[in-house]
């Protein structure tokens, strides 16, 4: 059961991705030695030397040197502070004017394209920035509306996807979430069931499906059982 979540264009998410490197980057300079309010096993620095690594494995993984199986390599926060605008510069040019068909493997059960990647480094890096913001506010920006629906999109349609084929717990329950600002979304986990809702903005839900915040904070009817159970990734 698919959500009907249509991806972007390849345009909006290289233009999210170059946006939000740069306030990862100012944040975690700012706090290099701060934990990481939503990730608190890293500090701002540890968060940069975590997405250069990701940069160095996915430059690899295009270029056919590495595959989506290899682990990230090591990068050394001190060099992440010091190269982040390189780096994220990087990032973003590494997607910008990718054909979308071009064949590069991935670990979903979908399409083994470059639009995956598209998709999926905006995503991430998204909730980084979020991570990122924490370290300087306790209220940071939302995940914009058209980025974060998309996100609500990838996460039930490609991880949920994925999870259940990996072995996730199969049960017979619907995930309706209703995105205030973006419409409602229904999701089977895999069989249809007893209908647990979340509500909020499209950047509440998926910052709650990602565990940025609290998501048991968002059901407002059903069972909230699946989503205690369902894993954290």
């Amino acid at each position: 059961m698919s959500t009907g979540i249509e991806p972007l264009t390849a345009e909006r998410y290289v233009q999210s991705v170059a946006a939000d490197v740069v306030v990862i980057g100012r944040a975690c300079r700012e706090y290099p030695d701060r934990a990481v309010p939503t990730c608190p096993e890293w500090t701002g620095a540890d968060l940069l030397a975590h997405l250069a690594a990701f940069t160095a494995w996915l430059t690899a993984v295009f270029d056919g040197s590495a595959g989506v199986a290899s682990v990230l390599p090591v990068v050394d926060p001190a060099a992440a502070l010091r190269d982040w605008d390189a780096t994220g510069d990087d990032l973003a040019g590494l997607l910008r004017g990718v054909d979308p068909h071009r064949a590069v493997p991935n670990w979903s059960t979908g399409e083994q394209t470059a639009a995956f990647w598209l998709r999926r480094t905006a995503q991430d890096v998204a909730i980084h920035r979020v991570d990122a913001a924490g370290l300087v506010t306790d209220a940071p920006e939302p995940v914009p509306a058209d980025i974060a629906h998309d996100g609500v999109g990838e996460y039930l349609d490609v991880f949920v996807t994925a999870g259940l084929a990996a072995g996730a717990p199969a049960t017979k329950v619907t995930l309706e979430l209703e995105m205030t600002d973006a419409g409602t979304v229904r999701r089977d986990l895999p069989d249809p069931g007893p209908v647990t809702t979340l509500r909020g903005t499209a950047s509440d839900l998926l910052l709650g499906l990602w565990h940025r915040r609290d998501p048991l904070g968002l059901v407002v009817a059903g069972d909230p059982a699946p989503i205690e159970k369902w894993p954290h990734i």
